[in-house]
């Protein structure tokens, strides 16, 4: 358990159970609409690609902070995990990318994963250099206000990934996982604007 003072708060780590019960998720509706395909199961190179998803979906949703979070968890310490998370992320991303590279036979395979995978590569580098105290030298030459917007570059990585997806006949024919791919993908990225506009206010 993590305290501030006298308060208590659950602990950090739950962000990797998370993490863990929607990609398995995810991964068990792949494998159910491979089953009904009558094809090979357990096609690791998309866990590869369906981890960092699910990995991006928890933390943009929770960098919005809702009330529910921040009332039960020390949010400093999550972020603390976040980070970590986020660097194991992009590592599985670009081995991904290393595997399947040229699988893609359509442009939206094609250019959704670069897309994807460019964005989310920049977002990460920023996050890293400008975001956090591991590089405190770098970080001041940046305002935080811009790299901010730039991290923010995850959206563009979400969408990217979702276009990616459906450039894969096998994987956009797939029901329910297509369905709760694209309400995660958009559902989020709605929410999260919406978010950015009512913060403003």
């Amino acid at each position: 358990m993590e305290s501030s003072g006298q308060k208590q708060f659950k602990s950090k780590y739950h962000i990797l159970v998370w993490i863990a019960l929607l990609s398995l998720a995810l991964i068990g509706m792949v494998e159910h609409g491979y089953y009904l395909q009558n094809r090979p199961p357990f096609k690791w190179q998309i866990y590869l690609g369906l981890i960092p998803f699910s990995s991006w979906v928890v933390l943009t949703y929770l960098a919005t902070k809702p009330k529910w979070f921040t009332t039960r968890y020390n949010v400093g310490e999550m972020y603390k995990v976040h980070r970590i998370v986020g660097v194991v992320a992009t590592a599985m991303v670009g081995v991904h990318w290393y595997v399947y590279f040229g699988k893609a036979k359509t442009a939206l395979g094609w250019w959704g994963g670069y897309v994807a995978l460019v964005g989310m590569f920049i977002a990460f580098l920023v996050g890293i250099l400008f975001l956090t105290p591991w590089f405190k030298g770098i970080a001041t030459s940046m305002p935080r206000k811009v790299a901010v917007w730039i991290h923010r570059l995850n959206l563009v990585a979400l969408i990217g990934a979702n276009i990616h997806v459906h450039g894969f006949k096998r994987l956009s024919a797939m029901v329910p996982f297509l369905q709760v791919y694209d309400i995660l993908t958009y559902g989020l990225v709605i929410y999260y604007i919406y978010w950015m506009f009512k913060k403003r206010n």
